[in-house]
């Protein structure tokens, strides 16, 4: 996590929106004793100096406190920024969606998806108001193109945050599809009226083989110039992208495909370790050759693919 900034943050509010879905309002914790600074604190500065992007599914990192604690340990400075450079004291850290930010209150939500056995799930179950914990800089990546007179937002619980947001901010003109894969139909949220809705109940997100991509083989395609935007399970991303970049011959700028989760993730990480090196530098080798960001992944999913992972 070199180079990344990092704000303190308190639990302020926990709400249930539905059976599989509990959001988060983040703040500024109190100073704790008069006078204290941001120096007191590591030298770190707490919510009220976070910058969104801006981007509707800008996603940032969470820094959580470990069992028994009531906040994570404090990153230190180093050559590249700030880090944990001791693995043994690097705290749990899990992605999510920014689903929205207030910057007057220097507030913001986080929905995280409730499931059994994830460790940052877990926590945001049972986190109390003024439990502590660091949020990172935040990122984007939603960009349609000026010309886009449609889009179509796909994705399964992990994406609904994203895709929420989007649908709420969506420019003037631009025809909106969604297709948004659930546990069940009590997990459906409601999305602005203007946008044309498909819910899939029962598949994906774990409980069994997605129906995303079979979703997008069904699309009905508007006339004109459009854009796709895509999150979810990290094999069913690389489907989709595989089936807009080669199938229907799409250029990367038409789309945007991320991969949040991953099934079998303690396994594919035992082995993406031993290949780790090599992989690595594909990417920024794609990049250094002046691919855009989704061209370069496109290029290290294949790299993924060759040594079967």
């Amino acid at each position: 996590m070199a180079d990344e900034a990092y704000y303190r943050a308190e639990v302020r509010e926990r709400v249930w929106l539905t059976p599989h879905m509990v959001r988060l309002r983040l703040g500024a914790p109190p100073v704790r004793k008069p006078g204290a600074s941001d120096v007191a604190a590591g030298g770190l500065p707490d919510l009220t100096r976070f910058v969104s992007t801006g981007v509707g599914d800008e996603r940032l990192v969470l820094v959580l406190p470990g069992p028994g604690e009531d906040e994570p340990p404090l990153p230190v400075p180093t050559e590249t920024g700030w880090d944990y450079p001791d693995p043994a004291s690097r705290p749990v850290m899990r992605s999510y969606t920014v689903r929205s930010f207030d910057p007057d209150a220097g507030e913001l939500a986080v929905d995280v998806v409730a499931h059994e056995g994830g460790v940052a799930s877990d926590w945001a179950r049972s986190a109390r108001v003024g439990d502590r914990l660091l949020v990172t800089e935040a990122r984007g990546w939603y960009d349609p193109p000026v010309d886009a007179e449609w889009q179509l937002l796909l994705g399964d619980l992990t994406a609904l945050p994203a895709i929420g947001r989007l649908a709420e901010s969506i420019r003037s003109g631009l025809h909106t599809m969604a297709v948004v894969e659930v546990v069940g139909p009590a997990d459906r949220q409601p999305l602005p009226a203007g946008v044309r809705t498909r819910w899939l109940c029962g598949s994906g997100n774990g409980l069994g083989p997605s129906r995303l991509l079979q979703a997008l083989h069904e699309v009905d395609w508007p006339a004109g110039p459009g854009y796709v935007w895509f999150a979810g399970e990290a094999a069913d991303s690389r489907a989709v992208r595989r089936h807009l970049r080669h199938d229907l011959g799409w250029p990367a700028a038409r789309y945007d495909v991320l991969g949040y989760w991953r099934a079998g993730q303690a396994e594919w990480t035992r082995r993406y370790e031993q290949l780790a090196p090599g992989l690595e530098q594909v990417y920024t080798d794609a990049v250094g050759r002046g691919l855009s960001s989704t061209e370069a992944l496109e290029v290290y999913d294949d790299a993924l693919e060759r040594v079967g992972l």
